[in-house]
């Protein structure tokens, strides 16, 4: 009988054995379980966040992304594209002067001018008495009033320092006396550009600099001046085919007597202008320098 009792001893202790290494066993499995499924996200706070964007790629965006909500779930404000994506505005601006005049379309010019609330700049030469009254006009109704020369006579202006000074001070004078305007803005008769003058142009423009006046050229030009046969829709299209490669321009045309298509053009003109962008000034201290040399 104690024989049988050992057995059933050793027996029951195996048992208990093998259920605790059971219940090990057990416990190891689950913890394992626990842990891999926890490796995959399933657990994790955000994980199927994390996956989508995975299975998205770079490229796509993710829900928070689409939400506009950051890492934090909290809403962003949505962009304002007006404000960071808007292209910065360009300001073109536009010149017209009118060399040479006053003439007897000086008037029809203005009134032109007006009609479109447009103030231009005006490189006047010397005229007799008949004139002075375009004089005042210009500068009554607001235009820029400039010095081109006295006499327009290439081989007077551009014979000696002393005729090209002469010639200045003649003009200088006579529009002070006239209009009360101590004029400051001057255009070489040719532009700074010319091949013609017997003195040297940077003598020339150097007397210019040291008498405190600022001279400028132009970069668009209608050609009124070399062709007179030109409608006036030619020479519009002389001006817009220079002008829109610039965002200032500065527009040559010539105050002629015998240049009355010039006149017809000019509404086609600033309407042209406006239409694409520019906006029309006169010259003065914040215009830019626009010169050949």
């Amino acid at each position: 009988m104690k024989k049988n009792d050992n057995v059933q001893e050793v027996t029951d202790r195996w048992q208990y054995i093998m259920l605790a290494v059971a219940i090990f066993l057990a416990i190891i499995f689950c913890c394992y379980y626990i842990i891999s499924q926890s490796r995959w996200g399933f657990y994790t706070a955000g994980g199927p966040v994390r996956q989508q964007a995975n299975v998205l790629g770079a490229d796509e965006s993710t829900p928070s992304e689409v939400d506009g909500a950051n890492d934090t779930g909290e809403m962003q404000p949505e962009k304002d594209e007006t404000e960071s994506d808007a292209e910065p505005e360009i300001t073109k601006r536009a010149y017209l002067t009118f060399d040479d005049g006053p003439s007897g379309n000086t008037g029809e010019i203005l009134d032109i001018l007006d009609k479109y609330d447009v103030k231009a700049t005006f490189f006047v030469v010397g005229r007799d008495e008949s004139y002075y009254d375009d004089y005042r006009d210009i500068v009554d109704r607001g235009h820029t009033l400039g010095l081109h020369s006295y006499t327009h006579d290439y081989d007077k202006i551009y014979g000696s320092l002393a005729d090209f000074s002469e010639d200045i001070e003649e003009l200088r004078n006579l529009l002070y006396d006239v209009t009360g305007v101590n004029c400051v803005y001057y255009r070489f008769p040719g532009g700074s550009s010319n091949t013609v003058s017997r003195v040297d142009m940077n003598t020339l423009i150097d007397y210019v600099n040291a008498e405190g006046l600022i001279y400028y050229d132009w970069n668009a030009l209608n050609n009124d001046a070399v062709c007179g046969s030109y409608t006036p829709e030619q020479l519009v299209d002389n001006i817009m085919k220079d002008a829109l490669q610039h965002d200032d321009v500065v527009i040559l045309m010539h105050d002629l007597e015998s240049r009355h298509t010039t006149v017809e053009s000019l509404p086609m003109l600033i309407e042209r202008l406006r239409d694409d962008g520019y906006e029309l000034l006169p010259i003065d201290e914040n215009a830019p320098l626009i010169r050949h040399r």
